[in-house]
């Protein structure tokens, strides 16, 4: 390992992921994923998710919709701290790295397929 890459580690960390996060969410949007995440929590689906029952397409697609949005703030997080955006206050920078964050520590252990 490179002297460099413990300087700042959250940076190493986020190149590594971001690019992994971007093409696992390219799979649940095209339904390539095996399993549907039913650990969502918080969600905004229009039915309770429940291991224990059968889901028909459109739910699962309704599922995958949700876990990609998920996701895409997972995603907006690590892009935001490896891509300054001068058009965003310092306050919503911080809403969106922080949100993102903790979503993907919420979810880590369910990042599979």
């Amino acid at each position: 390992m490179e002297n460099w890459e413990k300087w700042d580690l959250k940076y190493s960390i986020a190149e590594f992921v971001l690019p992994r996060l971007e093409a696992y969410k390219k799979e649940v949007e095209n339904d390539n994923i095996m399993s549907i995440p039913l650990w969502i929590e918080d969600h905004n689906l229009p039915f309770i998710l429940d291991q224990n029952r059968e889901y028909s397409k459109e739910e699962i697609r309704l599922i995958n919709k949700e876990w990609a949005s998920i996701l895409q703030k997972m995603i907006s997080s690590f892009t935001t701290l490896l891509t300054p955006n001068n058009e965003i206050s310092f306050e919503e920078l911080q809403k969106i790295q922080n949100e993102g964050m903790q979503l993907f520590a919420k979810y880590y252990f369910n990042l599979w397929d």
